[in-house]
């Protein structure tokens, strides 16, 4: 929480910048980039621009896989979102910030032009960037409603985790999910409930980037889609899902952990979430009992 203080005192004329007595930008070991507690812009009138302090900071990335120019826009996102930037207000120069992160001009450049394209700043030559009130991204970003209908199972259903290690791709695994052998992921499975825990809705299994792991390593029950909780933890945004459906007769195993009968038909979707550059950053599979699940396709006409 901010502290509210008179920022306009002593102020010589209405033009005049607001002060930030702390570093906006500053580094924090737990939250990775973001703010430090204490005197924050909030206050700043529609705008204006806002200083920065412009010492250099000591600033590493969270996460090695995540873009770093990715990294400075979530954490300027995250800033508007707060309201640490209102909407109105102008952006700290791209030289202003870079000074204040420690990156190059041409990372914030980037950043910047990423929340250009989700509507969340504009530019204009001679004023400045300014905050946007920008729009819902999870609307925009995936067609034919498939990224919601996957929150949406995921928030009435519950992952029970029961295994988590690091395990090494190899063999069929490595061909599976289309890496090199050898390399490493963080590896979850359990059973995915309904909202009641009557009986199990599906067999899961996820492999995460053994980089990402901090992510969900301390999750025992999730009630969100793993992939949400990547997003959270690294700033990027899943820019593609890959999603097969095949048929499969269950074996005894995972007849049981299911409660039906072996010899049962069952649906498998396995589903490859990619980053930019299409960086596979999770892959996983469910197994679903063919009388629990129904998969829906709509199709409209073009125009």
């Amino acid at each position: 929480m901010y502290v509210l203080i008179d920022l306009f005192k002593n102020r010589k004329t209405p033009c005049d910048p607001i002060p930030i007595d702390r570093n906006p930008f500053a580094f924090s070991e737990e939250r990775g980039l973001n703010h430090k507690q204490g005197i924050g812009p909030a206050a700043v009138p529609a705008g204006m621009a806002m200083d920065v302090d412009q010492k250099r900071i000591n600033w590493k990335p969270e996460v090695d896989t995540a873009p770093l120019y990715l990294q400075v826009a979530h954490h300027l996102e995250g800033r508007i979102s707060n309201g640490d930037y209102p909407v109105g207000s102008l952006l700290p120069t791209e030289n202003e910030i870079a000074a204040a992160l420690g990156v190059s001009r041409q990372t914030v450049r980037q950043a910047i032009g990423t929340l250009r394209n989700k509507g969340r700043l504009s530019a204009r030559k001679g004023v400045g960037t300014r905050v946007e009130a920008g729009f819902d991204p999870e609307r925009k970003r995936f067609i034919a409603h498939s990224r919601s209908e996957l929150f949406e199972i995921a928030a009435e259903t519950e992952f029970v985790i029961d295994t988590k290690e690091e395990i090494s791709a190899q063999g069929k695994l490595a061909v599976e999910l289309g890496c090199r052998p050898g390399r490493k992921f963080f590896h979850m499975a359990g059973i995915r409930y309904p909202g009641n825990r009557s009986r199990p809705f599906s067999w899961n299994e996820v492999y995460v980037d053994s980089k990402l792991s901090a992510a969900v390593k301390d999750i025992t029950v999730a009630r969100s889609a793993i992939f949400h909780y990547i997003e959270q933890f690294t700033g990027e945004k899943i820019q593609e899902i890959q999603q097969d459906i095949k048929p499969l007769v269950l074996d005894e195993v995972t007849a049981a952990k299911l409660d039906v009968k072996a010899g049962d038909l069952a649906l498998v979707v396995t589903r490859r979430y990619y980053g930019s550059g299409r960086r596979l950053l999770e892959y996983a599979f469910q197994v679903l009992p063919a009388e629990r699940f129904t998969f829906t396709t709509t199709l409209r006409a073009e125009g």
